[in-house]
């Protein structure tokens, strides 16, 4: 066996006993080069989806559009028809000055775990008509198409890993549970988490509300050292309320790439 069919062995066993961990970590296989287009929940977005959507489709060659309105925060990987999302956001706003149209591109993965994102923005007159607000949607579309393109191409093993299965990952980056804390305006910590990821494995679900980290009320940690302990790699064990019940999740071993 030549060296390279050596490597590609010992690839494919990693990314088995990776799937048996993790089963629902990776899109199918015959998701890979397809990418969602998700509006977001308004007319604007919907204009700016739509041009996304060709854009992606005449100048990245290698890429699929699919047009998709569900969550993919909602599931794990394992059945899904595409290996990244792009959550498409667009609002016009009145101001004094003008009226602000802005589009934001949200990359998320094949379970709606954050990428990166680009918003474009472009100030009209205060009177402008509802065509001229459409024209103006469908060019800064276009342009966080481009700028997606643009970090695909500078970022190109992570941008494969991600359209090709699924995952923007890579070898060497810090072990992680694929979870994180952020506070709600109810003064709450709760849970955002990847669906397929070690912490979904391990039992917490998005919006679970963090009661006690390691036996020890959030609080007395304060926010910031709290948020900081979900990206630190540790099997923590965390203290959760989902509704009138109370659980208490023990993590286990992290994801890391080797």
């Amino acid at each position: 066996m030549g060296v390279p069919s050596v490597i590609a062995a010992l690839l494919l066993a990693a990314a088995s006993a990776l799937i048996a961990q993790f089963p629902g970590l990776f899109a199918p296989l015959a998701a890979a080069r397809t990418i969602a287009v998700t509006p977001a929940a308004s007319i604007d977005a919907d204009v700016a989806a739509r041009e996304a959507g060709r854009a992606i489709d005449q100048t990245w060659n290698d890429l699929r559009p699919l047009s998709f309105e569900g969550d993919a925060a909602e599931s794990d990987c394992r059945v899904k028809p595409f290996a990244a999302d792009a959550r498409i956001a667009a609002d016009d706003t009145p101001y004094a000055d003008g009226l602000l149209v802005e589009v934001t591109f949200d990359l998320v993965d094949c379970a709606g775990w954050e990428v990166d994102q680009w918003t474009e923005q472009r100030l009209l007159p205060g009177g402008a008509s509802r065509a001229e607000v459409e024209r103006a949607l469908r060019t800064l579309a276009r342009h966080a198409v481009t700028d997606a393109d643009i970090w695909a191409h500078l970022h190109r093993q992570r941008a494969q890993r991600l359209f090709g299965e699924g995952l923007a990952l890579l070898p060497g980056d810090p072990p992680t549970y694929l979870y994180s804390f952020y506070k709600t305006p109810d003064g709450k910590m709760r849970v955002a988490v990847r669906p397929g990821g070690p912490a979904w494995e391990a039992g917490v679900r998005g919006g679970d509300v963090l009661v006690r980290l390691d036996g020890t009320f959030w609080w007395e940690y304060g926010t910031f050292q709290t948020q900081r302990r979900a990206y630190d790699g540790r099997p923590h064990t965390l203290s959760l309320e989902r509704g009138a019940r109370t659980l208490e999740v023990r993590l286990g071993a992290p994801l890391e790439l080797r």
